[in-house]
């Protein structure tokens, strides 16, 4: 982990500043991303009454042609259900996703779900599944080294599936690798004339314009945090 302290500096003053640009690119390009999740909810909702380790050829049917399209910056998506709310079910996912590199075809991610096995994948208690499922609200979790799927620092956006009741059945949800999102901020960091950097709420950099901060560094900057508008993310612009 990367230490680093900054000195802190003001709000902005407008929306010329560097800081601002950044910030409204940086929430188009995640609310594009929570745009493809909103459009696997609907179809997820249709299939749920039905949905099981025998559907999932029609789930596929939904995943698989979102990841196959020339140009998406998916490289995962997928179902993931809340233990229990499938009848005769414990834990169960649908989650298709590209191979390391995003090259290899699509497939589908098979990790160990029964909790009496040794290699058990407890998916309930990771932060992309356990925050919406606490505050009923959408997340990005990252970034962080996918070890199942892309074998690459990646973010995966969630958000939460609920009844007519407003009960909770699992979350619905995709993955970019941070790279994609990188190169489209890039051309706004070198622009700044200063240390910028796009953080998550514990303040682990996604992406920045200076060499110390590497993706997946935590930074200690005492800088004002300028959030992207409803997400865990944050833009800071230092002097």
């Amino acid at each position: 982990l990367l230490w680093r302290r900054f000195p802190r500096t003001g709000g902005w003053r407008g929306s010329g500043e560097p800081g601002a640009a950044l910030v409204e690119r940086g929430a188009r390009l995640c609310e594009s991303t929570f745009a493809a999740v909103e459009g696997l909810r609907g179809v997820a909702a249709q299939l749920f009454p039905a949905a099981g380790p025998e559907a999932g050829p029609p789930i596929a049917d939904v995943h698989r042609p979102v990841l196959e399209t020339p140009g998406t910056p998916l490289v995962g998506a997928g179902l993931i259900v809340a233990p229990g709310v499938l009848p005769g079910v414990g834990h169960w996912m649908e989650w298709w996703h590209r191979g390391p590199g995003g090259n290899a075809g699509v497939r589908r991610l098979e990790p160990e779900l029964d909790p009496e096995a040794d290699d058990f994948w407890d998916y309930t208690q990771l932060p992309w599944f356990a925050i919406p499922r606490a505050t009923g609200a959408r997340h990005v979790t990252g970034p962080y080294v996918d070890a199942l799927c892309t074998t690459e620092y990646t973010l995966t956006f969630t958000i939460p599936l609920l009844s007519t009741r407003r009960e909770f059945l699992g979350v619905g949800g995709a993955d970019i690798v941070v790279e994609w999102l990188e190169r489209r901020l890039l051309p706004l960091l070198s622009r700044t004339g200063r240390t910028a950097a796009l953080v998550n709420a514990e303040n682990r950099v996604v992406a920045a314009n200076h060499p110390d901060l590497v993706t997946g560094a935590v930074t200690e900057v005492d800088a004002v945090r300028h959030p992207l508008p409803d997400l865990p993310l944050a833009v800071l612009v230092l002097p």
